[in-house]
């Protein structure tokens, strides 16, 4: 899998390197096939995502999309770090880029049992790229 890291807003800019160099290691113990963009934004235009497509009016840590089937190309979705939030909520911006990529691979955690799972390679991912 490839994952590209993109900075839309200014501010987002210095933790750029960081994912960059994250993303290539977590990529390379994913699946082969496909590719995600993974950006990295403001506060305020997470907000206006959250708001967007979940309905709630303040700024997320992460936010994952992902395309529909039949989408053109081998791009499998969209992942939203907000890291000035995650930093300022002392949140890890490892986790949330394994978090937010393995919603992109089709985990989720709306079940008991399906947030096992999805922890379980969260944790084994974050030993990988730490």
């Amino acid at each position: 899998m490839t994952l590209e890291v993109i900075a839309l807003d200014k501010g987002v800019q210095k933790f750029k390197a960081l994912a960059v160099k994250k993303a290539r290691r977590l990529a390379g113990f994913l699946p082969k096939r496909g590719s995600a963009e993974v950006y990295l934004v403001s506060d305020q235009r997470m907000r206006r995502l959250n708001k967007q497509f979940r309905g709630k009016d303040k700024p997320a840590n992460v936010l994952s999309f992902i395309k529909p089937l039949g989408f053109p190309g081998e791009t499998l979705g969209e992942v939203y770090l907000g890291p000035v939030y995650i930093q300022k909520n002392a949140e890890d911006l490892n986790l949330m880029l394994v978090h937010g990529v393995l919603h992109i691979l089709g985990f989720d955690h709306k079940k008991k049992s399906d947030r096992i799972v999805m922890e379980k390679k969260e944790r084994q991912l974050l030993k990988v790229i730490s």
